[in-house]
């Protein structure tokens, strides 16, 4: 089945990661390439529908933007500047609504998406996201917590009250009936990578092999494409290190990531 899951075993994932994937701890790995541009796409922050916390957060950032901070913080971790928010000096001067006081900011977080966000071995988190949102909760003198969650429950993450948004490394449903969206805030694509020397040198020199994604924005990606249909197989993994395992492993033929991140692994 093209929707099938793979459980890689303890002793696999440990060895792949040693041998495959030193070079990640450095960020550089020249044992990959891209080969195609699949489509474009802007990150936003999912907050419950019409939950003014959305217009509050989002004056934030745009003051966030004015200042030249957000501009800085994507140079820093992606390598060059993908912003997108316009920036608007004194943003949250003008807001309609109320900024709640001392209250603790929840925030559902995506792992294993270095440079975004990435966890310590302590629980705390590491990443452009969460440095960015530092500033936001500065800027409104919160108090702020992560909560792991994945793309694919934002809604019910949400609905549920667990987590006030979904800060993620990744597109989400702008057509959603749950969720209310900010504007976009980074700049994204979907490539495909492949391993050097592997052969394949465009799209459809992958027709009827192996493709490894993460998540349905990735999966998305391959239908619009339309290479989808062609492959023989895709599988998902849980994150970007164990999509790059099995590559380097042989498991797949060609994985699909976000542009921001690849220099993060190609270099």
């Amino acid at each position: 089945m093209k929707r099938s899951r793979t459980l890689l075993a303890v002793c696999l994932i440990s060895a792949l990661c040693l041998a495959a994937l030193s070079g990640c701890s450095s960020k550089r790995d020249s044992g990959y390439r891209v080969i195609a541009e699949l489509n474009s796409e802007e990150f936003c922050i999912a907050f419950r529908r019409d939950d003014p916390l959305c217009q509050v957060v989002t004056a934030a950032l745009q003051e966030i933007a004015a200042e030249g901070q957000l501009a800085r913080l994507s140079t820093q971790y992606l390598g060059a500047d993908y912003s997108c928010l316009e920036g608007v000096p004194g943003a949250l001067k003008t807001l309609e609504v109320d900024i709640p006081q001392d209250r603790v900011f929840l925030i559902g977080i995506q792992d294993g998406t270095a440079p975004l966000s990435s966890s310590r071995d302590d629980g705390t988190y590491t990443g452009l996201i969460p440095d960015l949102v530092q500033l936001v909760a500065e800027k409104l003198g919160w108090e702020y917590k992560f909560m792991p969650i994945s793309s694919s429950n934002v809604d019910v993450e949400l609905g549920s009250g667990n987590v006030d948004c979904a800060w993620l490394g990744a597109s989400l449903d702008s057509g959603s009936e749950s969720y209310s969206l900010t504007p976009g805030w980074l700049k994204n694509s979907h490539e495909l990578v492949v391993r050097n020397g592997s052969g394949y040198t465009r799209m459809n020199s992958l027709k009827g092999k192996i493709l490894g994604i993460t998540d349905d924005t990735a999966m998305a990606a391959l239908e619009e494409s339309g290479l989808y249909e062609k492959a023989g197989a895709v599988w998902y993994y849980d994150d970007l290190q164990l999509c790059f395992a099995a590559l380097a492993a042989g498991d797949c033929d060609g994985i699909v990531i976000d542009s921001i991140v690849a220099g993060y692994y190609i270099m």
